[in-house]
């Protein structure tokens, strides 16, 4: 375990200080050591701010910028002991020994002692510091367009430890019953218990993939799409493209990133559905300004700052801020342009982002709309979500014509992620 906790330290500093994304922790721990891995790092970044704010009570001096790591040392330690219930002899064990080797024996023993003080406290320390926080940065996303009541909502969803939820080619209340999932009226099957999914029943058959609640919801607002012609730009790993497949659609899907393009080939693979699938490893810009094609159906599935993922990947409250969201925005407009030049007359943009900023949904639409009086909102309606008898979406998923979510919707149910979605009619 020593390893995997000086693992653990190194890549939560690199995640916070250096601003890097957490995907990359599978590759560097054994599968038997991966899921202690995760559920530290997640609980960690999650109870951040709480953890800082106990270690302000106990730390007299501030650490020197040379032993900065020593700082992920503590937070690590004190999440373990106050939220895993590890015992409090090993944490506190492993992370002076990760501390003698980072900086000298004096930089040790304050961990020593401050870890200690959090052992003997813990009790006391729950009951003190149970607020739910968030970074400034990201408060200050969400004070631009949510109410102080809406922002408390948020804060509290991030306790809620994110389920899995999964998408069936057909069928999905058979699927449910076989797997013991929750069905909802959309089709989606959120699983009891998710640790193994690929020895589950119907994974290797190909029968259901692995797809977030919220972002199964947009391609159904499309209604019918069998034998419409589809593009869909940023498509991997392919969530939307499957479902496209699977309700008949001829799509060609894609991607700047060929290794990601490369697992999208292989889910569809897995699932069968290849046959009417074609794939293009290129930039969107570059592919639109070449592309002789046009299409009845583009999915603008745009770059984003992916805030409204905070709850499954919780270092997005760390390493996003105003200015992403700003510089994503530009972007955005670009692609959504650009794709109205490859619609035919009569087709639909499908427009969507994972990010809970409106200025990367609400007002991207308003000012796309403003500035292209050849398209209009097609209004989505409630009821292509409520398509079969499971746990019925909230009418409030749709606001004013389009999409959106937010993390404490079907808290009951475990809640979602935050997404936006939007279907533009090119008259």
């Amino acid at each position: 375990m020593a390893v995997l906790r000086k693992q653990c330290v190194e890549i939560l500093y690199q995640t916070v200080e250096k601003r890097q994304p957490l995907s990359a922790v599978k590759a560097l721990f054994e599968k038997k050591d991966l899921p202690f891995a995760n559920m530290l790092l997640l609980t960690t970044l999650r109870r951040m701010e709480i953890l800082r704010q106990i270690l302000e009570k106990f730390l007299h001096k501030k650490i020197p910028e040379k032993n900065k790591e020593i700082y992920y040392c503590l937070l690590l330690g004190a999440s373990e002991i106050l939220y895993l219930n590890t015992p409090a002899y090993a944490v506190i064990n492993e992370y002076v020994n990760i501390a003698k080797k980072k900086a000298n024996r004096f930089v040790a023993g304050m961990v020593n002692a401050v870890l200690r003080q959090i052992s003997k406290q813990k009790e006391n320390l729950n009951t003190v510091f149970k607020e739910t926080l968030l970074p400034d940065n990201f408060l200050q996303i969400l004070t631009v367009d949510y109410t102080k009541e809406q922002i408390k909502k948020i804060k509290a969803s991030l306790d809620l430890m994110p389920p899995t939820d999964i998408t069936t080619k057909e069928n999905p209340l058979l699927w449910a019953q076989k797997l013991n999932g929750v069905l909802f009226s959309n089709g989606t099957i959120r699983l009891a218990k998710s640790d193994k999914i690929s020895e589950m029943e119907g994974f290797e058959q190909g029968q259901w993939w692995v797809q977030d609640l919220a972002a199964s919801l947009p391609v159904l607002l499309l209604g019918d799409v069998k034998n419409k012609k589809v593009l869909d730009l940023c498509a991997a790993p392919g969530g939307k493209t499957a479902q496209l497949l699977a309700a008949g659609a001829k799509v060609t899907a894609l991607d700047v990133d060929a290794t990601r393009m490369e697992k999208l080939r292989e889910n569809i693979k897995r699932l069968q559905l290849e046959e009417n699938l074609t794939t293009v490893v290129s930039d969107a810009v570059s592919f639109l300004d070449n592309c002789q094609e046009f299409f009845e159906i583009i999915i603008v599935d745009a770059p984003c700052s992916a805030t409204g993922t905070f709850r499954r990947h919780p270092e997005v409250l760390y390493n996003k801020s105003l200015n992403d969201v700003k510089g994503q925005s530009g972007l955005q407009k670009v692609f959504l342009q650009k794709a109205a030049g490859r619609l035919l007359t009569g087709g639909k943009i499908l427009y969507c982002t994972c990010s809970i900023a409106k200025e990367e949904g609400e007002y991207q639409i308003e000012s796309f709309l403003n500035e292209n009086p050849d398209f209009v909102l097609c209004a989505a309606d409630i009821k292509l979500l409520w398509r079969y008898e499971g746990v019925k979406l909230d009418e409030n998923i749709i606001d004013k014509g389009v999409l959106r979510t937010l993390p404490y919707y079907m808290g009951n149910a475990g809640g979602m992620d935050a997404f936006f979605a939007a279907c533009l009619e090119k008259k």
